[in-house]
C-alpha cells in the first residue's frame, strides 16, 4: 500500500509580534515573506488558543497549599502556594480572548494569523479587506496589527485607461467609469 499524505491540512501559524502586513493589487508582504494577491483566497477571523495555566494545577497547589497552611511547620509555605494558587487563578480568569486576522492561501497550510484581541477593529480590516479584493482598483493597504489592537490605512484608487470603447470614457481618482452612447 501507498503511504498517504500525512501532513496536516489545517495547521495554523500564529505571528505575535507586532506586524504591518503591506497589500496591494499584486502583492501581500509582512516580515521577509510575500505572497501573489492572486494566490490570497480570503482573510478571515479565526480564535487563538491561549496558553492557561492547566486547572487541575491550580487547584492542586491551593488543596496542597491549604494542608501545609494547617500545619504548624510550614505554615508560611502552605500560606504562599495558596496565594500562588489564587494569583494563577486570577490571570487565568482575567486573560483577554485573542483573535486573528487569518491570511487563506491557496498553497493550503500553513497559514498566517496576526494575533490581537481587538475584535472591533479586526472585524473593520476584514471589511476593507473585503471591499479592496471585490473591486477592480487599484491601491494599497498598510494593516498595523499588535496584541493589542488591529487598524488599517490606505487609499484605493488610480486611473482607467480605454480603448476603442465606441463613446466617452470618464474616470476619477476612485476608479469608476462611465460610458456615454
Amino acid at each position: 500500500m501507498a503511504a498517504n499524505n500525512i501532513s496536516p491540512q489545517n495547521t495554523d501559524r500564529p505571528i505575535w509580534d507586532n506586524t504591518q502586513i503591506y497589500i496591494t493589487k499584486n502583492t501581500v508582504k509582512f516580515g521577509l515573506e510575500v505572497y501573489q494577491f492572486r494566490n490570497v483566497t480570503g482573510f478571515g477571523i479565526s480564535p487563538v488558543k491561549t496558553e492557561k495555566f492547566p486547572l487541575q494545577w491550580i487547584l492542586g497547589l491551593f488543596v496542597i497549599g491549604l494542608i501545609a497552611a494547617n500545619n504548624s511547620g510550614i505554615r508560611g509555605v502552605g500560606i504562599i502556594i495558596t496565594i500562588v494558587a489564587i494569583v494563577l487563578f486570577v490571570l487565568n480568569t482575567l486573560m483577554p480572548k485573542k483573535y486573528g486576522l487569518k491570511l487563506y492561501l491557496n498553497s493550503g497550510s500553513p497559514m498566517p494569523i496576526f494575533v490581537t484581541t481587538d475584535m472591533e477593529g479586526l472585524e473593520k480590516v476584514v471589511y476593507v479587506l473585503y471591499k479592496f479584493m471585490e473591486s477592480n482598483a487599484e491601491g494599497s493597504y498598510v494593516v498595523y496589527s499588535t496584541d493589542r489592537s488591529i487598524r488599517i490605512e490606505g487609499s484605493v484608487g488610480g486611473s482607467v485607461t480605454a480603448g476603442n470603447i465606441g463613446g466617452s470614457s470618464s474616470s476619477n481618482v476612485g476608479g469608476n467609469v462611465s460610458r456615454n452612447d
